[in-house]
């Protein structure tokens, strides 16, 4: 399955769990899944890379996909809602399923536990949680991270990673396919 489809089918399955959501609490909410099952099985959901954004890491084609398939398989409306830390609404995008998801009992597993485990925070809050990763506080603007560096949540492992990338002779650019699991 090409992997912006299978992206697609993340983002519906998600939104299906939340019944709505803001733009940038999806996003984390992607990440987060990809980070859960890449380490229950060492695969990334969408074979896609991430890139070093201002609110964190946000998957590659992110922006192409919500714009891509509005209407088709989620709604976009305007509403009031209080942001994390300021006391006015403000006036928010939310995204809303339209159809009813199609991934395997896995992934949905994966889903139902990171809902359950950040679907109450603010996209505000879950960006602060996502500036924690070693991944993303180590490397530049707009930058490519991979899935592998992005599962790594402490500092020491992930220097660790890196250094063992440095020693490498291979030439190979897939990341990924570079790294060991963490399992």
């Amino acid at each position: 399955m090409e992997n912006k489809t299978i992206l697609k089918n993340l983002i519906v399955s998600l939104l299906n769990e939340l019944g709505h959501s803001t733009k940038v609490k999806l996003a984390k909410l992607v990440l987060f899944s990809d980070i859960e099952y890449f380490k229950k099985t060492g695969n990334s959901i969408t074979g896609l890379y991430y890139v070093r954004l201002r609110n964190g890491p946000v998957v590659a084609f992110f922006d192409e996909v919500l714009e891509n398939n509005l209407g088709e398989l989620w709604n976009l409306t305007l509403q009031d809602i209080t942001i994390h830390g300021e006391k006015l609404p403000k006036k928010q995008h939310l995204y809303s399923p339209l159809i009813k998801s199609n991934v395997d009992q896995e992934i949905a597993k994966t889903i139902k536990h990171v809902v359950k485990k950040y679907g109450s925070k603010s996209g505000t809050k879950l960006s602060e949680i996502s500036h924690s990763l070693p991944a993303w506080r180590f490397s530049e603007p707009n930058e490519p991270i991979f899935i592998t560096e992005l599962s790594i949540e402490k500092e020491n492992e992930y220097f660790a990673l890196i250094d063992y990338l440095e020693d490498s002779n291979d030439d190979d650019t897939d990341l990924a396919k570079k790294i060991p699991s963490p399992l």
